[in-house]
């Protein structure tokens, strides 16, 4: 083998190896990039779904005070309710819309919990209207629950505690 064979072994073996470093830096780079972007829309996205929960459940402080501050007859509780109903049903209405929209990023746990938190707004809407207090109150309970779990599992998905200190340990 004269040295010019070894010299062109040699160069084709640097320049393989630098188009297997390179090809797989790509390919590293554009899963992060992917990921970044996910983890992005996942923020957006919990941003937007808390924000109706808690809306939702500070909302329903309203109906507890109207229910258990009410003197009145049960035609004008029916009234007062029929009236509002159609604003609370709406909240809930637009709580589904951005489950749905959400959808592609959510894990299958939050999504079953955030379907299972509409399902309790309902519960304690009717609850409300029956001018149950004792269910109604029952339902609010589990409602706070849910957002609580809610909040927990969002945090778990985005790593929020490990994130804050990672970012805590950079910042020092």
């Amino acid at each position: 083998m004269t040295p010019s064979d070894i010299t062109t072994i040699l160069t084709t073996s640097i320049s393989i190896c630098a188009l297997v470093v390179a090809a797989l830096s790509y390919r590293r780079d554009r899963n992060k990039s992917n990921q970044d972007f996910l983890f992005q829309e996942k923020i957006l996205a919990y941003k937007e779904l808390i924000f109706h929960v808690n809306f939702i459940f500070e909302s329903f402080f309203d109906i507890m005070d109207e229910l258990l501050d009410h003197e009145g007859s049960t035609i004008k509780w029916e009234k007062f309710f029929n009236r509002e109903s159609e604003y609370y049903d709406s909240l809930v209405t637009d709580f589904y819309k951005s489950i749905f929209r959400a959808l592609p990023t959510i894990p299958s746990d939050i999504y079953k919990e955030l379907i299972n938190f509409g399902q309790d707004s309902m519960q304690f809407i009717d609850s409300a209207f029956d001018k149950n207090e004792a269910l109604t109150i029952e339902s609010h309970e589990k409602l706070d629950k849910s957002l609580r779990n809610i909040i927990n599992l969002v945090r778990k998905d985005l790593n929020v505690d490990q994130l804050n200190i990672i970012l805590s340990n950079r910042l020092k």
